[in-house]
């Protein structure tokens, strides 16, 4: 596997748009001067989706299928959920779908690298894996909210290089399992999770979730103890409480009084300035896009509530390592999954620094320091 960058840089003034232009760099997809000049030009997220497109239409032109995938797929993340194209066909599908062909000229091409559709409900499951002749353990890898398998097949490198089998896929609301297979996201993890184990015969796993994947791996090994191996990274102790703190308590109080009625009269004002700023629009129409049944704020909130970890932790009784970013949202409740997992087999916890330049949500600036800290301590179980 190829060494990563390093570093977490200013690219753009908005916070979303930089985070995500910082994730380009840490996957070392796009350079650092092309980044910065993309972060001066793009001032919003209509001009955002524009621009990748664009972008991604001549890397694939030049032959530069990985940046083209990914160029795509940034398009593809902040196009709104009701842009139809002039045949009535999603925007993002429509983009997905590009970015999924120059993705498959890239992949389909390593050797070892194996791709499977698994039967799952009335769909199915995508799965890549590599295995070994003779493995050291497996891992299991998963994304989160509204994660695609391919951006992270470094990680499937990584790990095969260091000796073990890997599977990486996609549950219901993740990429090709939602945007082809109609599958909406569930809390009940284990049931995904549980299908991939069946159908490829795996026992005594480590399992990896990434971002919000920090709920759902969490929930897959309370209830499937062939998972001997927990990963969460980065923690989701409770996704409603983590969005609910950035309003200040005050704010927050009310919040969940709105919370608790549909009819509460401050949804009125609530729902028509969610409708009238981009990022918050985005963010709501992709929670409708990818949860069943969740139409307005008031569902998607409600239905957040489901993904957290209070009762479920201690159920937990696997070897644990729970990851966070000094800087991520999610990090107020570190010290609250470290005290739930009460019944784990051990726990290991670490905070990444701004100075590790890892400070970020699932340390985008230092997936090379992330990846080797999850290597070294899946070896110390192994001992």
């Amino acid at each position: 596997m190829r060494e990563l960058p390093v570093g977490y840089f200013d690219f753009s003034k908005d916070e979303a748009l930089n985070f995500q232009l910082n994730r380009f760099y840490s996957s070392g997809t796009i350079e650092y001067a092309e980044l910065m000049e993309i972060g001066q030009r793009v001032k919003g997220f209509e001009e955002w989706v524009a621009y990748f497109t664009t972008l991604g239409d001549d890397a694939q032109s030049n032959g530069n299928f990985l940046k083209a995938a990914q160029c795509y797929r940034a398009a593809q993340f902040y196009t709104l959920g009701e842009k139809k194209d002039k045949n009535g066909i999603p925007m993002k599908k429509v983009l997905y779908e590009k970015c999924r062909s120059n993705y498959d000229r890239v992949y389909d091409k390593v050797a070892g690298l194996n791709y499977e559709r698994i039967p799952y409900q009335n769909s199915y499951l995508p799965v890549y894996y590599m295995k070994q002749k003779s493995s050291r353990k497996t891992i299991v890898i998963h994304g989160g909210y509204d994660s695609f398998v391919q951006e992270f097949m470094e990680f499937v490198f990584f790990f095969y290089e260091k000796g073990y089998d890997v599977f990486f896929f996609e549950g219901p609301g993740q990429g090709e399992a939602l945007l082809r297979g109609n599958l909406k996201m569930t809390s009940r993890w284990e049931e995904c999770t549980s299908a991939v184990l069946d159908y490829f015969s795996l026992n005594n796993v480590t399992l990896i979730g990434i971002s919000l994947g920090g709920y759902l791996a969490l929930r897959a090994a309370a209830y499937d103890k062939r998972i001997t191996g927990l990963i969460l990274y980065d923690l989701i102790y409770d996704f409603y409480g983590s969005l609910k703190a950035r309003m200040g308590k005050t704010k927050g109080r009310i919040f969940d009084q709105m919370t608790k009625n549909k009819n509460h009269p401050l949804w009125k004002m609530v729902n028509k300035k969610m409708d009238n700023i981009y990022f918050t629009k985005w963010l709501l129409q992709q929670g409708y896009e990818i949860y069943e049944n969740v139409h307005t704020p008031f569902e998607y909130f409600n239905h957040i509530k489901q993904y957290n970890t209070r009762k479920i932790s201690s159920l937990i009784t696997q070897d644990t390592l729970v990851l966070a970013g000094e800087r991520d949202i999610y990090t107020i409740y570190y010290q609250n999954q470290l005290d739930a997992l009460v019944n784990a087999k051990s726990v290991t916890g670490r905070i990444f620094t701004k100075e590790e330049s890892a400070d970020h949500h699932c340390q985008i600036g230092n997936l090379m320091l992330v990846l080797r800290t999850m290597e070294d301590w899946q070896r110390s179980i192994e001992e």
